[in-house]
């Protein structure tokens, strides 16, 4: 079973009224070369479209909270806080 395949079992329940995970200044990322949030998260959150000047675009609600955008942006320029509760991924197994 591939990753994808793997991911699309998990259940999500995505909060709503706070996006967890954010960028937090765009101007880090418009100076950022290596943009490694757009390929250290197994579900790509992080799109950008590639012009430069353009924002870095969060998909919060994809989020599988593993935590490692925040790691390795160098910047230090993620916001990360797991969703309360109830709420963001229900991991089945593991």
């Amino acid at each position: 079973m591939q990753l994808q395949d793997k991911i699309m079992l998990i259940h999500f329940n995505p909060d709503n009224s706070i996006q967890h995970v954010a960028v937090h200044n765009q101007e880090h990322c418009l100076t950022c070369e290596e943009k490694q949030c757009l390929t250290i998260c197994p579900t790509g959150v992080f799109k950008w479209d590639c012009q430069a000047g353009s924002p870095i675009l969060v998909h919060y609600k994809q989020c599988v909270e593993c935590g490692a955008c925040r790691l390795i942006c160098r910047f230090d320029n993620i916001l990360f806080e797991y969703p309360p509760g109830g709420m963001g991924v229900a991991y089945w197994e593991g």
